[in-house]
């Protein structure tokens, strides 16, 4: 029988979530524990199939043993507990790979659905359930954690230095900064040692692009490098194009056969956009949700929407869905007019101020679109500039 095991240094608490979990003694048997030591001790002697943990402890917090269970059985999949959640951690967790997130007071139907979700995954052949490096450092910029994070690999070893949630710096080998968390992130099969301290000063960083950025790009990289490689002479006719397929895309604005937006915006169709509207299937799900979580880290951001080319919403936070879905929509359209009548490459993205000062961003990628509100005093350049790879990158179905 598959085993769970969870972890709270509320006694009551556990013992109370203990007792209504053992309601489904025949699905999983629960054991307990009042800290990560406790855990850590469980978890080295018996098969566990399942944690349940809260963040926040004495003598050894969640962090540690997440970063404990990656060590020793990396494949267990986790859910993490915490009573200090804020209101837009729902809608900015759709997707956190290994980690499932669930705040107090604990929804019992919604735990234990995840309970489930988490051991049939766990059990699917081929499916990694358990921890991931990115997974891990959204949880450490959710819950604003300050540490140091020890990464080992069979590529090597590098450490990451947050403050506050907020990834100051890495360091593998003769790499520092940005280019040293492309190369750790893209490392398979991490082992992460958690050290409660930042061993580097705030005036000393030297990563100023919001985590998801970082996170999304190195997805983007992996995926180049997975790719084979070219014959000499067709490599060397690449180099001289200098930009990636996606930057072309962007800087070629978009082909009707790939975005499918009516030229003319009173034509467009916004049946779709709606908050509950179904979202296509797509096949790249953890790119779409790293660009969401970039998107909303990114300063300045007050609101956002991500379409697709026929319409359909994929992501929307803080919005009228339909008003503002809407316009982005038809502003797109109105591009894509001109484009065809002019017959020229068109903006790499467009900027629209509102009467309220407000500045509305759109990007249009080759198969999805991205309105972005920001605030008064925000420049859109710099964020257009970080965001419009990934956009131009994202494929459907």
């Amino acid at each position: 029988m598959k085993k769970i095991l969870v972890v709270d240094d509320e006694k009551n608490f556990l013992l109370s979530l203990a007792d209504m979990l053992k309601a489904n003694e025949n699905d999983f048997s629960v054991e307990t524990a009042g800290n990560g030591k406790e855990a850590s001790d469980i978890i080295d002697s018996k098969k566990i199939n399942l944690v349940v943990t809260d963040l926040n402890m004495p003598e050894m917090d969640g962090f540690e043993l997440i970063a404990h269970i990656s060590q020793v059985d990396p494949g267990i999949p986790v859910i993490a507990m915490t009573a200090y959640g804020t209101p837009e951690m729902e809608s900015r967790l759709n997707n956190m790979g290994a980690f499932q997130y669930i705040e107090k007071p604990i929804d019992f139907d919604s735990l234990l659905g995840m309970i489930n979700e988490g051991l049939k995954k766990g059990s699917t052949r081929g499916h990694v359930a358990g921890i991931a490096l990115t997974s891990f450092m959204q949880l450490l910029e959710l819950d604003n954690k300050t540490c140091t994070l020890h990464i080992k690999s069979a590529k090597g070893t590098g450490d990451m230095f947050f403050n506050q949630g907020e990834l100051l710096t890495a360091r593998t080998g003769e790499l520092t900064g940005q280019n040293a968390a492309f190369e750790i992130i893209n490392w398979d099969n991490p082992e992460i040692v958690i050290e409660n301290t930042c061993k580097v000063k705030i005036e000393d960083r030297d990563i100023e692009v919001p985590m998801g950025f970082l996170l999304i790009e190195s997805a983007r990289m992996k995926d180049e490098m997975s790719k084979p490689a070219a014959p000499d002479d067709e490599k060397n006719t690449s180099e001289a194009a200098a930009d990636s397929q996606a930057e072309k895309d962007a800087a070629e604005f978009i082909e009707e056969e790939d975005l499918e937006f009516s030229a003319n915006a009173a034509e467009l169709d916004t049946s779709t956009l709606d908050p509950e509207a179904t979202r296509q299937p797509v096949k790249e799900t953890a790119p779409l949700d790293l660009l969401t979580n970039a998107i909303l880290n990114a300063k300045g951001v007050s609101r956002m929407i991500i379409i697709s080319g026929s319409g359909s919403v994929l992501r929307h936070n803080n919005i009228p869905v339909k008003e503002f879905g809407s316009f982005v929509a038809a502003a797109t359209g109105v591009a894509v007019k001109i484009k065809k009548i002019l017959g020229f490459t068109g903006p790499r993205h467009i900027v629209v101020n509102h009467s309220n000062g407000e500045k509305i961003l759109i990007i249009i990628g080759a198969q999805i679109v991205v309105g972005i509100g920001l605030d008064v005093d925000t420049d859109p350049e710099p964020i257009s500039n970080i965001l419009k790879p990934s956009v131009a990158g994202i494929r459907l179905q």
